[in-house]
């Protein structure tokens, strides 16, 4: 299996932080402020991610 290209891989992690942002915030607004903590943490590793993968990182990029 071929890995997919940096800027489908970006895509992704960008797509997932934002799914996770929005889960949060509905979380948040039902005040369930238990499953808001974990989806922002989990938002936070994939923004982390696609800075990484973007080259927004103190940690240089992968090459492919």
């Amino acid at each position: 299996m071929s890995m997919k290209p940096l800027a489908d891989r970006a895509l992704e992690a960008e797509v997932r932080a934002s799914r996770w942002l929005a889960d949060a915030n509905e979380a948040r607004e039902r005040g369930d402020m238990a499953t808001a903590e974990k989806c922002d943490a989990k938002s936070q590793y994939w923004l982390d991610r696609y800075n990484l993968l973007a080259g927004n990182s103190e940690r240089p990029a992968p090459k492919r």
